[in-house]
């Protein structure tokens, strides 16, 4: 079941659409696929990056948050809460024309918990960056074991439109995990 946190991206398709193949017992990396918002595009491969390395005593607390410089991504890494030595942006990333888009939900016990950053674009008047979250149900069996959920991606720059995150929540069931 989705729940959009952007007002507006309540797709009666996209609900329908990820609800049956939930229904249908397909695995969350087929609904992963799943249409995105209008007006957004997916995020092409080349525009992923491989996020920091996280442990117990350096990552991020849910985020959902956008680089315009150097300067901003090695602030939020040096932040007092995380304690992180600054990792390097990655290479290839050209602040004068491109901005690191990045969204993590914290320390998870369990390495099924994902979140993707998926796809952006233009609507309306607002600049949408779709993000889409999976969890383990409460109360699954299995061992626990910590994971640190992140997602990193380069979009082109944009400074004329508000920032807007549209999210799609799912829950995987115990017996599909």
């Amino acid at each position: 079941m989705t729940h959009p946190t952007f007002r507006g991206t309540r797709s009666t398709l996209l609900t329908a659409i990820v609800a049956t193949l939930a229904a249908c017992g397909k695995g969350d990396r087929e609904a992963d696929t799943g249409p995105l918002p209008p007006g957004t595009q997916p995020i092409a491969a080349s525009a992923r990056f491989q996020p920091p390395v996280r442990s117990e005593k350096c990552y991020s607390s849910p985020v959902r948050i956008v680089f315009h410089s150097r300067m901003e991504w090695d602030a939020f890494w040096t932040n007092e809460r995380r304690g992180c030595t600054p990792p390097p942006p990655p290479a290839g990333v050209d602040f004068a024309k491109e901005m690191l888009v990045y969204a993590a939900i914290g320390k998870r016990m369990t390495p099924l918990d994902r979140i993707s950053i998926d796809g952006s674009g233009v609507r309306n008047d607002s600049l949408i960056v779709v993000i889409r979250r999976t969890l383990l149900m409460d109360g699954c069996p299995g061992p626990l074991q910590p994971s640190f959920p992140q997602s990193l991606v380069k979009i082109p720059a944009d400074t004329v439109h508000p920032l807007r995150f549209s999210e799609e929540h799912r829950r995987i069931p115990c017996d599909q995990s």
